[in-house]
């Protein structure tokens, strides 16, 4: 999941997590709430358990190069214009840079 347990259960006050109140704006309310349970009562690995790989593809674009690149053709189509990338190496690094 790689961290979606971490902004889903553990990033603002219990009240108040934007990251959390946009999963439940695009319909996985009930997936947040169980994320952040389990995230508040130290299950922390248990939770990341749970993020179902359908929110993971609504949310980022995850896979080798070629779809990568298709992907970033479609997210541009829908009209984003803004996007966080992160990388776990230099190499990933240049390749990401090579398709922007």
């Amino acid at each position: 999941s790689d961290r979606f347990e971490l902004y889903m259960g553990g990033m603002g006050s219990e009240d108040t997590n934007f990251h959390a109140d946009v999963y439940r704006r695009m319909g996985y309310a009930e997936v947040v709430d169980d994320v952040t349970k389990l995230f508040r009562s130290g299950q922390k690995e248990k939770a990341a358990t749970i993020i179902p790989d359908e929110l993971v593809d609504d949310a980022a674009i995850v896979g080798d190069v070629d779809f990568v690149r298709k992907q970033i053709a479609v997210w541009e189509a829908a009209g984003v214009t803004m996007m966080v990338i992160g990388a776990r190496s230099p190499e990933q690094i240049r390749e990401l840079a090579a398709l922007l």
